[in-house]
């Protein structure tokens, strides 16, 4: 018996399972993206000083993303990153709902999760 490829499941996003993240999202914090974790604390401490300096939101937004592009070019940025190609798709390719792909279990074909997608 052969397996077939999981790509006609619901659960596969290129070549991983989202079983047990769709089951409980957000559960499992090994999965989400380290990048995404450390902007969130990032964007946090902007926040704040944002509150104390009494910012409008152009000068907060200005400032957001100058932190962004800041933090995407220093040495903290993850070595699986996979640049994304579209416009307006994020900074990784491999971020999937906050979770980090490469992360997730792979996907060796057809199992008795399988749910087929909808077309």
């Amino acid at each position: 018996m052969t397996r077939m490829p999981g790509h006609m499941c619901r659960l596969y996003k290129n070549g991983r399972c989202l079983f047990e993240e769709n089951l409980n999202p957000g559960y499992n914090r090994q999965y989400r993206c380290k990048v995404m974790i450390d902007l969130e604390g990032e964007y946090d401490k902007l926040l704040l000083q944002a509150e104390n300096f009494n910012l409008d939101a152009k000068a907060f937004g200005d400032l957001w993303e100058q932190r962004i592009e800041e933090h995407l070019k220093s040495t903290v940025v993850c070595r699986k990153m996979f640049p994304c190609e579209e416009e307006d798709g994020g900074f990784c390719a491999a971020i999937h709902d906050r979770v980090c792909l490469f992360e997730l279990p792979e996907c060796d074909g057809v199992c008795s999760r399988f749910k087929p997608r909808k077309e």
